[in-house]
C-alpha cells in the first residue's frame, strides 16, 4: 500500500492511501492548478429570517428523548417490559447518547400523558406500553 499526506492551500491535510496507481492519480489531480480544489470561501452575512417565515413551512420534529421515546413506542418496542438502562441501550445504538437523569423525566411525562405503562418490580421501574 502507497501512502501519502497532502496540504491543500486552504490548510486541510488529506491523508491517501491506496496502490502506487492510485495514489499517484490523485496526486496528480491535485497538484494541478485547476485541481477542482477551491480556495477557501470567505465568510459573509447571513441574512436573519423573521419569525413567521419559520412557522410558514412544515413543522419542525423535536428530536430531543421525549420524541425519540415515543417512536420507540410506536414501533412497539415496548410490548414486552424494559428498564431504563434497556431505553438508554436501544437509544444509544439509534446514535443518540442521552444519561439516564435525561431520560427519567421524559419517561415519567409519557407515564403521565398516557403513552407508557410503569410498574415496580424488583424494586426497578419498567416501562411497557
Amino acid at each position: 500500500m502507497a501512502k501519502a499526506n497532502l496540504v491543500l492551500p486552504d490548510g486541510t491535510t488529506v491523508a491517501i492511501e491506496g496502490t502506487a496507481d492510485e495514489v499517484a492519480t490523485l496526486l496528480a489531480k491535485f497538484s494541478q492548478p485547476d485541481s477542482g480544489v477551491s480556495p477557501p470561501k470567505k465568510k459573509t452575512a447571513k441574512k436573519r429570517r423573521s419569525p413567521t417565515s419559520a412557522s410558514k413551512g412544515k413543522a419542525k420534529k423535536k428530536d430531543g428523548p421525549t420524541s425519540l421515546i415515543t417512536e420507540l413506542a410506536d414501533e412497539g418496542y415496548f410490548k414486552s417490559k424494559r428498564t431504563i438502562s434497556d431505553i438508554q441501550k436501544k437509544l444509544e445504538e439509534r446514535g443518540h447518547i442521552y444519561a439516564i437523569t435525561s431520560i427519567s423525566p421524559c419517561l415519567t411525562r409519557l407515564t403521565k400523558s398516557r403513552v407508557l405503562r410503569r410498574l415496580k418490580e424488583n424494586k426497578v421501574w419498567v416501562y411497557v406500553n
